[in-house]
């Protein structure tokens, strides 16, 4: 299903104008009014999605809501057991921004379907300026190179890992990395092929990862990817097949390049700082037994 990519920020204070053109509401208009106005106190998608179940839970038996948009998936609340879930598109101006997955206790009837179709107008323009504004922020987070993750980015993902890796007592891994010999090519050959280098590389990592990894570069040829929910096996895994890849790729070759990795694995007492010194450690041992291959901490 293909949902618009990019929206901007519009005037708030046309949204409860543009709820007067809506017909087929159950409750008033002021209590319409009152929800979109809940709604715009915050640009934040999941506490939007928070009030906006709450609302809910006063009129349907409805226990948990899914975002699906182009940019990713949002979630609040927790789907009772049993539940049954209905899928409505969420639409502006006939632009598909995604769809809302409403889990609930009750069975899904024509008429559920319908009063869940004209309460859901409320979250409309709302939940569009909250996705324009995600949008802006994901940019401030992106590598202006690679479009991977930029150091910003990676500080709010390994302060997440360390608060769920201690919350549910699941481990995750910490890869550091840089490509061996990368200078020479700067040297040599230019920034400029430098550069395209590095994209190519983190194209040819892009493969080895899954979906939940989560990729970053520091600068120059400085990278780290975390696995969440991880152990040493897969971490290992991960890692060799990034290096093979790399090995194994035309343009590596041409260069003369290869990658070093540093990898640990999180424990119960790590904070930022020290998993990251134990990853970048590793990435010295491996540095100091040559190069082109894995060392753990």
């Amino acid at each position: 299903m293909d949902y618009i990519s990019h929206l901007d920020v519009i005037n708030p204070d046309s949204n409860a104008a543009l709820l007067t053109n809506w017909a087929g509401y159950q409750t008033g208009y002021n209590d319409q009014i009152s929800l979109v106005e809940q709604l715009q106190t915050t640009l934040d998608i999941e506490q939007q999605l928070t009030i906006f179940l709450e609302a809910l839970s006063n009129s349907f038996k409805i226990s948990a809501i899914d975002l699906e948009t182009y940019h990713g998936r949002f979630t609040t609340g927790k789907a009772a057991k049993g539940c049954e879930t209905l899928a409505l598109p969420i639409r502006i101006h006939d632009q598909l921004m995604g769809r809302v997955l409403y889990h609930s206790q009750k069975p899904i009837t024509d008429i559920l379907l319908s009063s869940l179709s004209n309460f859901q107008k409320r979250l409309v323009f709302p939940l569009r300026n909250a996705l324009a504004f995600w949008q802006l922020q994901q940019l401030a987070l992106k590598d202006s190179l690679t479009g991977i993750g930029n150091r910003t980015s990676y500080n709010e993902a390994i302060s997440r890992a360390i608060s769920h890796s201690k919350r549910y007592n699941t481990p995750f891994s910490l890869l550091v990395m840089d490509l061996d010999n990368f200078k020479q090519v700067n040297d040599n050959f230019g920034h400029q092929m430098g550069d395209e280098l590095l994209v190519q590389f983190v194209n040819l990592a892009n493969k080895c990862l899954r979906n939940t990894d989560q990729f970053f570069r520091f600068g120059g040829d400085e990278f780290a990817i975390i696995l969440e929910h991880d152990k040493k096996s897969s971490a290992s895994i991960v890692s060799n097949r990034l290096l093979s890849t790399v090995k194994d790729s035309d343009i590596v070759k041409k260069f003369h390049v290869s990658v070093s990795i540093g990898a640990a694995i999180s424990a119960t007492e790590d904070l930022e700082s020290t998993i990251f010194a134990k990853a970048d450690k590793a990435l010295y041992q491996a540095k100091q037994a040559g190069k082109n291959c894995v060392k753990f901490a």
